[in-house]
């Protein structure tokens, strides 16, 4: 497997090792990581085509936002597999064409209404901080990410932030997100669901939220949309292809998962964001 064994930061300690199938091949990873790290820490890194040119496709965001990573997981069509975790005896398959409908015993849980003062849709930093300010005043607050851990973009950040001593200046982002994670899940006026979809908001005052199979339908005092930002190709040809990533995707395959996104880099960009992510890839045993 492409792991990183070692880091002048960070520390990857491996959980439980489970085995699932791709394409009918046996295959192990370890828990906590997502489907998509897993397959390319095993070499694997042709997720999709598209639809009508059939041309690979592979990681590029790797926060759900884009279409490289669907697959069926489980019987389950378009499964972004990139924001997936991975479980033991999942069965991944490429989806070639448009996919078909989901195959095998697939239950759903119904429907619930739930009502709270005030409802958060992200988990990252601007999230998380929303619902602590708010759950200080004693308001209700339920938070939904459809990632299955919060913080966001803050998990991948490994260098020390700048700024204000207010602003955590000084303070590593995976530090931060620490501290704001560890504060939501200890106080008792804020409730929490992961890989949680919000599907939309709509004319009855509703938000809808798919969890674990099972709607609910959110009502709600206030409002809170904290969905994030979403990284964009460059127009150059074959910008399409697996290889070419967006620079959160490199992140989040190093720094959040020890997983070497490649033995060579080019980094295109020499701004804030290419010089500390080009940093973190040598870091991570990458030539730049």
């Amino acid at each position: 497997m492409k792991l990183i064994e070692e880091h002048p930061i960070l520390k990857f300690e491996r959980k439980k090792k489970v085995k699932f199938y791709f394409n009918g091949r046996e295959y192990y990873g370890y828990e906590g990581m997502s489907v998509a790290s897993a397959l390319y820490a095993n070499g694997i890194k042709i997720f999709s085509e598209s639809v009508k040119y059939k041309r690979p496709r592979g990681m590029f965001c790797a926060i759900g936002k884009c279409s490289s990573c669907l697959m069926r997981v489980d019987g389950i069509p378009n499964t972004r597999i990139c924001i997936t975790p991975l479980r033991e005896g999942m069965v991944i398959e490429t989806q070639h064409g448009r996919p078909s409908l989901p195959t095998g015993n697939i239950k759903y849980g119904g429907i619930d209404d739930v009502e709270c003062d005030l409802l958060v849709i992200g988990g990252g930093p601007a999230g998380l901080s929303a619902a602590l300010t708010a759950a200080k005043y004693g308001v209700n607050v339920l938070l939904v990410d459809e990632n299955f851990r919060l913080g966001g973009q803050l998990i991948k950040q490994t260098h020390k932030f700048f700024g204000s001593r207010e602003q955590n200046a000084g303070i590593r982002g995976i530090r931060i997100a620490e501290k704001l994670v560890s504060d939501v899940l200890a106080h008792d006026n804020i409730k929490v669901m992961t890989e949680a979809k919000a599907l939309g908001y709509f004319d009855d005052g509703v938000v809808g939220i798919e969890h674990n199979r099972k709607l609910y339908r959110i009502r709600a005092k206030n409002y809170v949309i904290a969905t994030g930002a979403s990284e964009n190709f460059l127009a150059f040809e074959n910008n399409d292809l697996p290889g070419v990533y967006g620079a959160g995707a490199a992140q989040t395959l190093m720094n959040v998962y020890g997983v070497k996104p490649g033995d060579e880099a080019i980094m295109v960009g020499a701004g804030n964001v290419g010089l500390i992510v080009t940093y973190q890839l040598l870091q991570a045993g990458v030539d730049v």
